[in-house]
């Protein structure tokens, strides 16, 4: 009796995969692909808004020694369809160092790029529209001088140094809306670079990161995936490398085969 009863429950489990017909399958057969995008940029003064950055604790204490990530180094944004739980606190910074004095930098801006990936099965059905944002802040300075009265003067040199450049704070990937079909799943997780200057010798730093956003689309038959590659700076440019390396790809003329004349062997 437990044998049957297990049997059927397992038919009932399989009814919806076992049912689908050879017309069926294109359910689950991927049509077309569209990643689409939107970039805006505002001026944190204007907006009267101030940023305050995740990372935000002590002073500095001498001149910043490297550019490095105040955040975390990879996180998931979308686990099988939902949001990650730890998302709110996920976020990659490149900053001068840890000791240092947040309050004194000033000069934010905030650029955002949206986007829409959408994915249509041969059945003309959208079963996955991700809408998902790629934001920082960018051009923070500290023009504020530290220096204390009345301390020691080789000290309050150290304190009187600025700490020159333009960095980056609050890099974050959060999705804005998801529309998932039964049967499809979607995942997305996030991969930093470690943070590079790229400002010319002798130049005031400016801070660059780079980000791989590693995505996979399953069904029950099949699992695939791939990346979008973004580089964003401090000065407020924003790269999408995926889709510069197809432009480039698209234009690498066909090769055209070389003429041979016809060998005869005697």
């Amino acid at each position: 009796m437990k044998n049957l009863l297990l049997t059927a429950a397992l038919c009932a489990s399989l009814s919806p995969l076992a049912a689908a017909g050879p017309a069926d399958d294109d359910y689950f057969r991927t049509g077309t692909v569209n990643l689409t995008s939107e970039v805006t940029e505002s001026d944190v003064a204007e907006a009267g808004a101030a940023v305050i950055p995740m990372r935000a604790d002590g002073e500095r204490v001498g001149p910043a020694a490297a550019i490095v990530n105040g955040g975390v180094q990879a996180w998931n944004v979308i686990n099988s369809g939902k949001p990650d739980a730890n998302l709110s606190s996920s976020y990659a910074s490149a900053i001068p160092g840890f000791s240092f004095n947040w309050a004194n930098f000033s000069g934010w801006k905030k650029k955002e790029a949206v986007y829409t990936y959408t994915v249509t099965n041969l059945m003309q059905v959208d079963v996955i529209k991700i809408k998902f944002a790629v934001s920082y802040y960018y051009n923070g300075q500290n023009l504020v001088v530290q220096g204390r009265p009345g301390t020691d003067p080789l000290s309050s040199q150290a304190q009187r140094d600025i700490i020159k450049g333009h960095y980056i704070t609050n890099f974050t990937v959060r999705p804005l809306a998801m529309n998932i079909k039964w049967g499809w799943k979607f995942s997305l997780n996030v991969r930093m670079s470690d943070p590079m200057n790229i400002a010319a010798p002798g130049a005031d730093p400016v801070a660059y990161l780079q980000s791989d956003l590693n995505y996979i689309v399953s069904t029950p038959f099949s699992t695939n995936g791939s990346v979008w590659t973004y580089g964003v700076d401090g000065l407020g440019g924003f790269r999408d490398l995926t889709a510069e390396n197809r432009e480039l790809a698209k234009q690498i003329p066909e090769i055209t085969p070389l003429e041979t004349k016809e060998i005869k062997w005697y």
